[in-house]
């Protein structure tokens, strides 16, 4: 039996009705989602997740990750950017796990990265979805924080099972993340070679970029999973590129 997945950073300023066009057009069963928003004027403060799972008729998890807040003239902007994981399959059991906690940054308050799970019924199979999006780092840098938090990843993967894993890495493919996630999990391509990002300007933290040149989106998947096909689809919209994938569930 075969299974879509789309793996989508959709960036917390894009227009949620812009969004639904790729997610439309791919048709995917899986979406997962980094920068889901809630609260942002960017989206008429609205729950996002709830607006594109009752657009699609999918199930969803919403899963909390950290809160923003910045001034945009003229209002205090306050909201949470989530990760979200939408299905055409019922949802047996959802739940999200830190990768870092707010205590453990006490610079950085907003900053709770977190890995979402949702358990699928896929026919007469569960499956494991989980989504992620990394901490960042200016120029994308790896250092022992990041390896920390790769490893939380790692001890999950290892107690289950049938694991679909999506994320927005922050890193790319030359880390030791990437090397360890490989032990656990295989690549469901497309090749690494293949930028994700940026398709917009992007300033921050001492950095900036203004080419596609960065791939920092990965789908992987258990290593009994067939991969049946993969693409980055170029679209406007999002400053990052969405993965599609096709695998085959025995």
């Amino acid at each position: 039996m075969k299974l879509k997945v789309l793996q989508r950073n959709v960036w917390f300023r894009e227009g949620a009705e812009n969004l639904l066009q790729t997610m439309k057009k791919c048709n995917p069963d899986i979406i997962c989602c980094q920068e889901i928003t809630l609260g942002s004027w960017f989206n008429d403060k609205r729950d996002v997740a709830k607006f594109i799972a009752n657009e699609l008729w999918y199930n969803y998890y919403f899963s909390k990750a950290h809160k923003y807040e910045y001034p945009i003239a003229p209002l205090w902007e306050e909201n949470y950017w989530w990760n979200a994981i939408f299905s055409r399959f019922s949802i047996n059991n959802s739940f999200d796990f830190a990768l870092i906690n707010p205590n453990d940054l006490p610079d950085h308050p907003y900053e709770r990265r977190t890995c979402a799970v949702a358990e699928i019924q896929f026919w007469e199979k569960v499956l494991t979805i989980a989504t992620t999006h990394k901490s960042y780092s200016s120029r994308f840098s790896e250092d022992e924080d990041k390896i920390e938090e790769t490893c939380k990843l790692v001890d999950f993967f290892k107690k289950n099972k049938n694991i679909i894993f999506t994320w927005d890495l922050n890193l790319p493919p030359e880390t030791t993340s990437i090397k360890m996630i490989e032990e656990q999990l295989q690549n469901c391509w497309p090749d690494y070679s293949q930028p994700t990002r940026t398709t917009k300007p992007f300033s921050f933290m001492w950095f900036e970029e203004n080419e596609l040149r960065w791939r920092l989106d990965y789908i992987f998947a258990s290593k009994d999973i067939k991969v049946v096909s993969s693409e980055i689809i170029h679209t406007d919209y999002s400053d990052h590129l969405p993965i599609l994938v096709e695998l085959e569930i025995d």
